[in-house]
């Protein structure tokens, strides 16, 4: 009984052709798929950098009610402005965020230079939602304050910080209601 030898009447490899059309299918299907992966990452960032301030609002929120003091977060916007905070514009804080408190209504915040370890109302160091998501803007900066009871000091208002990306990635707002709650829109 004889054995064929298949190697010698079949040829190695692929023909022009057939490595043409492979490679047309390959780039038909990159050329579909890419943009869809390329979308899905930008809105991962706005959804992660969303799910992180709103999680800093309730640290911000539950910090008030432990300590029995006044807490807030201030959220510069991406051209260093946050509203109702006291603070002037701070280009180089664009994008930035932190947590700080206070004794009393009468009591003042920490200034911005202020850090953690410089002064114990600081409760967090700044934050760059800018530079830990690429492409996400903190486009409309806010400063959420709550009392010792965990609810917003001077709104009857829900507050809003809106962070969105240039792009697929869209906008989130995150909103905080009179009595403390965040919520992602």
């Amino acid at each position: 009984m004889r054995l064929l030898n298949v190697s010698r009447t079949r040829p190695r490899g692929m023909s022009i052709l057939e490595l043409s059309i492979a490679m047309a299918i390959v780039a038909s299907l990159s050329s579909i798929a890419i943009p869809g992966i390329l979308g899905g990452i930008q809105r991962r960032g706005v959804d992660g950098a969303s799910r992180r301030l709103a999680e800093d609002i309730r640290l911000a929120q539950s910090s008030a009610i432990t300590r029995g003091m006044q807490v807030r977060l201030v959220a510069f916007d991406q051209t260093g402005a946050a509203p109702n905070s006291g603070y002037t514009t701070e280009p180089n804080r664009a994008n930035q965020y932190r947590i700080e408190m206070r004794a009393g209504a009468t009591a003042t915040w920490p200034s911005l230079t202020d850090t953690p370890a410089s002064n114990a109302n600081v409760l967090t160091p700044w934050k760059d939602l800018g530079g830990s998501y690429r492409g996400v803007n903190v486009t409309a900066g806010n400063t959420v304050a709550f009392n010792s009871q965990g609810f917003l000091t001077g709104s009857g208002t829900p507050l809003n910080i809106t962070v969105t990306m240039v792009g697929p990635g869209g906008t989130k707002s995150v909103q905080t209601n009179p009595i403390g709650k965040a919520s992602i829109l």
